[in-house]
């Protein structure tokens, strides 16, 4: 399900735009987050908890990595979020750790259970939800985020500096015809279960971005669902788009999986796998809504787009 995040106050000018080390309170901004959640705000926040990876990506991107004293199981980047109090992971929170560590911040998204974000604000803590679904969900979202911090300007910079990296992929991919954006299928024949994004979610949104056309166009706007190897097979896409961890060697896994692949019945007649069109990126990359999907879209489209980017 798409949610918006509606900002109700959000006053941002580049005249305005300050040092890259200040911390500015907008006192008496009210930001309305997706529960319709109203929060106004007083200072920045010293003590804040991210109950997804993706939120803490935000926090530590916009600059506000040294507030954050509690992170789920999950949150891996950047590395210093290791040595951060764990709070529990997506689904399973640990309420009274959260309370434990007295955060003045709480920065929830839409996934997490609806008990423990009540329990909190209950209890008087502010929880703060969010939850980017499309590129430019996470481009509002670091606005907000750097606004309810209290580092705008830092949220600023970056936020430029994604889109001027939009820019340019724009106009290298131009205004390509459909015929030209080669059909992607996000899975791999080393899974039992493909599941596969849907229209309207985030990863779809990056590979449209990049220059190509998923084939699970008829799942339900929003979603991911499971895909059968005789629909693969049938919608015969071009290119396979999978994920690795960022310290594989990509092309040696590319190769590994190919080779698997052609020695499959069903996936060796897929025209990605003869032609040898398999795509891995970081999956962090791919499928966090978070700063890093910048550097996605650049490799998904110079991979589906060669010649273009020669």
């Amino acid at each position: 399900m798409i949610r918006t995040l509606i900002i109700t106050i959000f006053t941002l000018s580049l005249g305005l735009i300050c040092t890259h080390s200040e911390v500015v309170a907008q006192e008496g901004t009210t930001l309305t987050d997706i529960t319709g959640y109203e929060h106004t705000i007083r200072k920045p926040p010293t003590r804040i908890v991210s109950l997804i990876p993706s939120n803490t990506e935000l926090l530590f991107a916009v600059g506000a990595g040294k507030a954050v004293v509690g992170v789920t199981n999950y949150c891996n980047y950047p590395p210093e979020v290791k040595e951060i109090e764990k709070v529990g992971d997506l689904m399973t929170l640990s309420v009274e750790t959260i309370v434990a560590l007295k955060p003045d911040l709480v920065l929830a998204t839409g996934d997490n259970p609806d008990e423990p974000i009540r329990s909190l604000r209950e209890l008087g803590i502010n929880v703060f939800v969010i939850d980017p679904q499309t590129v430019e969900g996470v481009i509002e979202a670091l606005k907000t985020v750097g606004i309810i911090t209290g580092y705008r300007t830092q949220a600023l910079d970056l936020v430029l500096d994604i889109k001027s990296r939009i820019s340019v992929l724009n106009k290298k991919l131009g205004a390509l015809p459909a015929d030209r954006c080669p059909t992607v299928f996000v899975g791999s024949p080393q899974r039992t279960e493909n599941w596969t994004p849907g229209p309207g979610t985030f990863t779809t949104d990056v590979i449209q971005r990049a220059g190509g056309r998923n084939i699970a166009d008829e799942l339900k706007s929003g979603t991911w669902g499971v895909y059968s190897l005789e629909k693969i097979v049938a919608k015969n896409p071009e290119v396979i788009l999978s994920t690795v961890r960022e310290a594989q060697d990509i092309e040696k896994s590319i190769q590994s999986l190919i080779t698997l692949a052609k020695g499959m019945s069903g996936w060796k007649n897929i025209r990605a796998i003869q032609n040898g069109r398999v795509v891995l990126l970081p999956d962090d990359w791919l499928l966090r809504p978070a700063p890093r999907m910048i550097k996605a879209m650049e490799q998904l489209a110079q991979m589906l787009h060669p010649k273009l980017f020669q």
